[in-house]
């Protein structure tokens, strides 16, 4: 029964990525004392080999849920034999979307903006903006829609305690790689009010980074958030 345990656990993570539902996969991988010897060590192997994917690198709060953290796992990011890249979790993340704060993943995961895709899958958004201001005002000279995508899907992928399997990718939309600035100049606000745009525009002449969860717009040289 032990190995027909880890072929169900191993089955599911695999599915997982394929957008397999869990009980689908723990119906079509193990079906009590019918699954094989040979087939249970296979998903066993596939466990222990992709096991390190699943690994929890931070969980975070989540607008979703009061009684869950998102996790974000490491995941993988490859060729597939036909030359295109696959991938997902944090591995993802960094090397294709130039997301390198774990600080980022955790703003997008409180974000108040939730759109369902399907299933057990959302999408989260943010706003990032680059911010001149001089005598004549108050202007975005960048802004870059952000988006963190999650799957609640539960899964037995961070030891006893069952959890979501969390964040699958996130990005700036346009783009494939966001820019460096999103990065260097990420300061995670330490309030959840909504940002000060009086202070902002009183704050004289220089280039400021703001993280909202509303765009910015521009009214006569003056910066507000969108309604």
């Amino acid at each position: 029964m032990r190995k027909i345990r880890a072929a169900a656990v191993g089955v599911t993570a695999a599915a997982l990525l394929a957008g397999v539902a869990p009980a689908q996969a723990a119906q079509s991988g193990a079906k009590g004392d019918r699954v094989t010897a040979a087939s249970a060590q296979s998903a066993q192997d596939l466990a222990v080999q992709g096991s390190s994917k699943y690994k929890v690198l931070k969980q975070f709060d989540y607008s979703r849920s009061k009684q869950n953290q998102l996790p974000l796992r490491l995941g993988q990011y490859y060729r597939k034999s036909n030359g295109k890249m696959a991938g997902w979790g944090w591995t993802k993340i960094k090397k294709k979307h130039n997301i390198t704060k774990y600080g980022i993943i955790g703003w997008l995961a409180k974000s108040p903006n939730i759109d369902p895709v399907r299933g057990h899958r959302y999408n989260l958004t943010g706003w990032a903006h680059r911010v001149k201001c001089g005598p004549g005002g108050c202007k975005v000279v960048d802004r870059r829609k952000m988006l963190l995508a999650t799957d609640e899907t539960m899964t037995a992928g961070g030891g006893p305690r069952f959890a979501y399997f969390g964040a699958v990718t996130a990005f700036c939309k346009g783009s494939v790689k966001c820019p460096t600035w999103v990065n260097t100049k990420f300061k995670p606000r330490t309030s959840t009010a909504p940002l000060n745009t009086a202070a902002l525009n009183a704050s004289g002449s220089g280039e400021q980074t703001v993280f909202t969860y509303k765009p910015l717009v521009e009214k006569k040289g003056r910066l507000a958030l969108a309604s």
